[in-house]
């Protein structure tokens, strides 16, 4: 639990990946104690065309939910909507 305190300290460096046909993305959202890992934080991007998402959740043990403290669906609704008027989206 310690480590994962430190780690939470500072601002992990942003990554962006671009899609590309044919490419998957994979990551783990957690520590393998269940602690979630707030490097993988992440958004998805408007998309200009067809965007297909697929997830896969495997659960060694019982399921918690972890969610990192203030991180709420509901609070990027307003920058959602920005981003979509910017981009000509009705």
């Amino acid at each position: 639990q310690q480590q994962h305190q430190h780690q939470h300290q500072h601002q992990p460096p942003q990554l962006t990946v671009r899609p590309k046909t044919g490419m998957a993305l994979l990551f783990f959202p957690s520590f393998r104690d269940g602690t979630p890992d707030i490097r993988t934080l992440h958004k998805g991007e408007v998309a200009l065309s067809q965007k297909m998402i697929a997830q896969v959740w495997v659960h060694e043990r019982e399921y918690r939910a972890g969610v990192p403290e203030g991180n709420r669906q509901e609070d990027a609704v307003e920058g959602v909507e920005r981003e979509r008027e910017r981009l000509g989206f009705r």
